[in-house]
């Protein structure tokens, strides 16, 4: 059996960084340009896959999409269930300016991915089920099959969702056995900002496991107990993909260990690398991933 299945957006992603966020009728300098493959579900297949995990996606694309398709075959992820649309893929324009960031998106093909375009048979080939950014049909449906067939699941359902489907969102975080969230997507589903507030709130709606991600905070964790990993300390170049790094490195060293606590540790410590450089895709070798987390470990 393979190990991961990705269902969600994939994008192509200008990133542009800046001094200073543009106002309206006013400009501002872009200081670094890059244009990349991207979108959530596209990230944490190629990360878990750099990470050693057999990996296979399920999207749709447009007809812009050969960098895509090249770019995961050059990685080992299956792509054999992408769905091609007619029109050009989804774009994600990104602006950062440190820590901060602002998002334009384009929905491009990702708009015309419809529930019964996916191929259930795909699932059973897989031990875990990760649903990143997409329709909230289509992530609704992902999780009722994936829970149908036994897998383990783990939903990541970014802010448009939180923000635009919060009652939504609620009900099908029931269904799953690990939720991804930022402070901010936590406050939009909960109505408070208290991070600790909204997480226990959370564990009492009955979703299994939380997990908050909070930047330089670290990680937060709410389950069968409480946990809270801070952050390796390290200057942030750019923290697109961050939090879709996160998750690959959860995912890759739970399906080893089914240990909650060295998973978040692990994950934060591929995090880490992933914000000191720019880019969502890890650039690193898995050894200098173990080594920061062992040196941890042995504090």
């Amino acid at each position: 059996m393979k190990d991961l299945l990705c269902v969600g957006n994939v994008n192509i992603d200008t990133i542009m960084g800046v001094e200073s966020f543009p106002v309206v009728n006013g400009e501002s300098k872009i200081e670094g340009l890059e244009i990349r493959y991207g979108g959530s579900a596209f990230n944490v297949s190629v990360n878990s896959s750099i990470l050693g995990l057999s990996c296979g996606i399920i999207a749709a694309v447009g007809n812009d999409s050969d960098g895509i398709i090249g770019t995961l075959k050059n990685y080992n992820v299956d792509y054999s269930n992408l769905i091609l649309q007619n029109s050009p893929s989804g774009r994600m324009f990104i602006i950062n300016k440190g820590n901060d960031r602002m998002f334009l998106f384009y929905k491009g093909a990702n708009d015309k991915f419809e529930k019964n375009m996916i191929n259930y048979q795909f699932f059973k080939e897989y031990r875990f089920v990760h649903i990143s950014p997409t329709k909230i049909e289509i992530a609704e449906h992902a999780i009722n099959i994936a829970k149908e067939n036994g897998n383990i699941v783990s939903f990541d359902p970014g802010e448009q969702l939180c923000y635009s489907h919060s009652d939504n969102v609620l009900k099908m975080v029931k269904n799953v056995d690990f939720l991804f969230v930022n402070r901010h997507e936590l406050s939009a589903l909960v109505g408070s900002k208290d991070l600790e507030e909204g997480g226990e709130y959370l564990k009492k709606r009955r979703v299994k496991n939380v997990i908050v991600k909070a930047d330089k905070n670290g990680v937060y964790y709410f389950g069968k107990n409480y946990i809270h990993e801070k952050a390796f300390p390290v200057k942030v170049i750019d923290p697109t993909g961050a939090g879709d790094t996160f998750s690959s490195a959860f995912i890759n060293n739970y399906i080893k260990t089914s240990d909650i606590r060295s998973s978040l540790r692990y994950a934060n410590a591929a995090a880490s690398f992933c914000v000191q450089s720019y880019g969502a895709i890890l650039k690193v070798k898995k050894e200098e991933i173990e080594n920061l987390y062992r040196s941890r470990l042995d504090g």
